[in-house]
């Protein structure tokens, strides 16, 4: 494997045959009716504690162990520390949960009100004076889901989201149906429009953004790999990364900036930083391949020093790969 960015073309996805219910469905209904009551009566700083020791208890009874996330962790971070990599990994999981108390947090009356700081924004406010738009690349951290949709619309920003049909908590019919409008229908409180990625008609979602950019609209996508016949492999960390092109075959297609996001939270447990960057260059002419090779590596860029300040935020981790050698 070179250590270069790599395009790949994968085969598209056949829509997944979904089960109906699953013990973890059981699992998390019952751990989100309890979370009722912490989300809606304690106060955000007591958050974090409990979300680490519920999430410890929840990973003992659902049999699932960090471990495989704190090794990756202290392999790619080059520390080799096992304790630091189990804390961060811990830190993680909880964080995870606390995700989880925000959504529910936000509809007691009068909702969750984070301080949510904004920088960078002079870069989406040229993108848009620019009259083609802006795609906004969030990095894969745990709060961004919230933070950055809340943090964008205080400001009067109308973001377009591409979301993976099974965004939340479950992948079966009935998480889709009664546990993942949780999170999704809070966030898109925040949101001008949700776009879902359909496997069975995948270009309906990058064709209704391209017609959002083509208007001077703003649309974000995650950075991952769940979607997307176009990925870049690259090494990062020690490690090698898997991104979807998505954002890249938009900003090239439309003319919009690309801006990479990353949403983190900062000191006290209800202070967050979103962090707008500099556009991502797109060679103009360039062909589609080395366009997207370029993009990635411009991006892991930016991303390692976000990586490395807050490893215990990055939800990238588990899908890093070891590099062949």
């Amino acid at each position: 494997m070179s250590d270069r960015p790599e395009l790949v073309r994968r085969e598209a996805k056949a829509a997944p045959v979904r089960a109906a219910f699953s013990a973890a469905d059981a699992r998390t209904a019952l751990r989100l009716l309890g979370s009722v009551g912490i989300a809606w009566l304690l106060p955000e700083r007591s958050w974090p504690a409990i979300a680490r020791n519920t999430s410890w208890l929840g990973g003992v009874l659902g049999g699932k162990s960090i471990a495989a996330v704190a090794s990756r962790i202290a392999r790619a971070s080059g520390n080799n520390d096992a304790d630091e990599g189990l804390r961060l990994a811990a830190d993680l999981r909880g964080s995870r949960y606390e995700v989880a108390f925000q959504a529910l947090r936000g509809y007691r009356p009068g909702g969750w009100h984070p301080k949510i700081e904004v920088r960078g924004r002079e870069h989406l406010d040229a993108a848009l004076a620019r009259g083609k738009g802006a795609v906004l690349w969030v990095a894969h951290f745990v709060f961004a889901p919230n933070v950055a949709k809340i943090g964008l619309f205080d400001l009067g920003y109308r973001v377009s989201h591409l979301s993976r049909p099974d965004h939340g908590f479950s992948s079966t019919r009935f998480g889709l149906r009664f546990l993942n409008p949780v999170r999704s229908k809070f966030e898109d409180g925040y949101l001008a429009e949700r776009i879902v990625f359909d496997r069975a008609h995948p270009a309906a979602a990058l064709l209704r953004a391209r017609k959002i950019a083509a208007k001077n609209g703003i649309v974000s996508f995650t950075a991952g790999a769940w979607e997307g016949s176009s990925v870049v492999e690259a090494e990062f960390l020690k490690s090698r990364i898997t991104l979807a092109m998505g954002p890249v075959w938009l900003a090239r297609a439309s003319g919009a900036a690309l801006l990479p996001v990353f949403a983190v939270r900062t000191h006290a447990p209800d202070e967050f930083l979103v962090e707008i960057g500099a556009p991502i260059a797109i060679p103009a002419g360039a062909p589609e391949d080395a366009c997207f090779t370029a993009a990635t590596a411009e991006y892991l860029e930016r991303l390692r020093p976000h990586v490395l300040e807050y490893p215990g935020q990055w939800r990238g981790w588990s899908s890093l790969k070891d590099v062949a050698r």
